[in-house]
């Protein structure tokens, strides 16, 4: 091959995007995943209440762990706008369907399933509400994950007019609002003092407020180290080493832990949970950092493995969470209601049991519907193919 064409072909392969998959955030992806199913056996499963009953020790290991688990909604939004940021102001359709089309089939698909094994289950409200989970709130994540891809471009030009400066300023009045006067507003002494009614409202972070927050919290992330640009970082700085930033995060968590047990208000163990918890939020970079500056790339095939696994993320999350699923895996499957659970000294290692089966459950069916969307649309190809 001539020397033309090589640099030809070269300048080809350098001017079409290749989307490739980054195996250290598909990982981070993939933990954050198994953090929520966590999260969802201390709500659902009763594990905050078994453990605040039993107290001691068990509520102490509850706290521990519990806090270093809190970041995992953000860390997702976060991702989010640390990529889709440097995609430009293009409204892109074809991304809010993606989101759009497994999250409609499984609003119905479950519901159907469970008229035809437990009919009762399922009221006529709720089959309406099937058909619009975007509008009807069936995940409240995918609706707001939704919403922010749809003002992404927007958000996006804004971010391109930002100097490091000014970016800085905007992070830091988002910061003030949302992870400072108003969880101050919520605690004594400054509750009654200070307040956030009808001006801001976050429901603990988990509101659109946050999750551009977020947004713009993780295209900081992606354009800016610290106060510099990641080039000019030296590859061999202490800020490149992901066990700095891991440290940094098991400290805000045991910081966590510390507020919890000293502070006088006993509203604290409700603010501390918050996702914009200033110090959940300082958790959340500290986490993405530590993933980041992970470095797979010697290990290509494990790379593989973590990025499929990770693509069916979002199917665990919406069977796991859909509503009518939810019930049955905490009340009827698994027994962590169940006082004598805990009897056990190795609870916490049948709990990770717990969080995997569930995973890999749910991604199995999901698995199993993307297999069936693809030979449907392969067989329709081939239809349409021989009608012609």
């Amino acid at each position: 091959m001539s020397v033309t064409m090589k640099k030809e072909e070269s300048n080809m392969t350098e001017n079409v995007p290749v989307k490739k998959r980054r195996s250290n955030i598909e990982l981070l992806r993939i933990l954050m995943m198994l953090q929520i199913i966590f999260l969802h056996i201390s709500d659902y499963g009763d594990y905050t209440e078994i453990a605040n009953e039993l107290g001691g020790r068990t509520e102490l290991i509850y706290w521990l762990v519990w806090l270093m688990n809190r970041c995992p909604v953000y860390v997702f939004v976060v991702i989010m706008g640390y990529f889709l940021s440097t995609t430009g102001d293009e409204f892109n359709v074809k991304r809010i369907l993606k989101a759009y089309q497994p999250m409609w089939f499984y609003s119905v698909a479950i519901p159907v399933i469970c008229c035809i094994v437990s009919p009762q289950r399922v009221s006529d409200e709720y089959c309406i509400k099937a058909f619009i989970p975007f509008l009807s709130r069936t995940w409240y994540f995918m609706t707001l994950y939704i919403l922010v891809l749809i003002i992404s471009p927007y958000l996006n030009r804004m971010i391109d007019g930002l100097d490091r400066k000014r970016f800085l300023m905007l992070i830091g009045i988002c910061f003030f609002l949302f992870s400072i006067w108003q969880p101050l507003s919520m605690l004594e002494p400054f509750e009654g003092i200070i307040g956030t009614k009808k001006i801001l409202f976050t429901q603990g972070g988990k509101s659109l407020y946050d999750f551009i927050y977020m947004y713009i919290l993780g295209a900081f992330l992606r354009k800016y180290h610290i106060f510099s640009n990641h080039e000019n970082i030296p590859d061999k700085s202490i800020w490149n080493n992901p066990l700095v930033y891991l440290s940094g995060f098991i400290l805000m968590g045991l910081i966590n832990l510390l507020i919890v047990n000293v502070y006088p208000d006993q509203g604290i163990e409700s603010i501390i949970g918050y996702n914009d918890n200033p110090v959940v939020v300082l958790q959340c970079v500290l986490l993405f950092r530590t993933f980041e500056k992970l470095d797979l790339s010697r290990f290509p095939k494990l790379g593989n493995v973590i990025n499929y696994i990770s693509a069916g993320n979002m199917g665990v999350y919406m069977i796991h969470e859909h509503p009518l699923i939810r019930p049955l895996i905490w009340d009827e499957i698994f027994a962590t209601y169940d006082i004598e659970f805990y009897s056990h000294h190795l609870y916490l290692l049948k709990f990770l049991m717990i969080m995997l089966i569930v995973y890999f459950t749910c991604w199995s069916i999901d698995w199993m519907r993307k297999m069936c969307a693809k030979f449907i649309s392969k067989f329709l190809t081939k239809i349409s193919q021989t009608s012609i």
